[in-house]
């Protein structure tokens, strides 16, 4: 995969919906934002090749990202929170933070939160988005934490929330 284009309808053909952002930013390029996500290989072919450097936006319906802002965020601190952690997809920010990428439990349905988990420390969940490699911001780029790159969500593992949102 080369262009943004490609790591779309990659994202696209593994069930993430997807949509543009501006070049650069995090902002969404359609007029509905992540709202207008898709996977529809016609609508990404249409939009990326009005736009080939737009960032790569993906909803987060149905999935929780922890977001962790920050390079020196020391979050978690527990080892049984780290450790649950290190099963999830981790995308590398350009702030130097972290998205853990986990698929929401069967009969919840979570939101967004600010702070709630720990200072720096958000959710995004219904009603979200977040960007993903190789988008790039502020001319520095978001990459995954190892060579992994995103499972189909059906595959991801199920965040243990309680003891993160309790």
């Amino acid at each position: 995969m080369s262009t943004l284009l490609d790591h779309a309808l990659h994202y696209a053909g593994l069930g993430y919906p997807v949509f543009p952002c501006v070049p650069g930013k995090k902002v969404p390029l359609t007029s509905h934002g992540h709202l207008e996500a898709t996977t529809d290989r016609g609508q990404i072919e249409a939009w990326w090749t009005r736009q080939p450097n737009a960032n790569i936006g993906i909803s987060t319906e149905g999935l929780l990202v922890i977001d962790v802002d920050g390079a020196d965020n020391p979050w978690p601190g527990d080892p049984a929170l780290e450790q649950d952690l290190a099963r999830a997809p981790v995308s590398l920010t350009p702030n130097g933070g972290r998205h853990y990428i986990f698929r929401q439990p069967e009969g919840m349905a979570l939101r967004n939160t600010t702070g709630r988990i720990a200072p720096r420390v958000d959710t995004r969940a219904n009603g979200g988005y977040i960007v993903v490699p190789p988008s790039v911001v502020d001319g520095k780029p978001y990459r995954w934490a190892k060579s992994e790159n995103l499972a189909k969500p059906t595959e991801l593992l199920e965040a243990s929330v309680a003891r993160w949102l309790a």
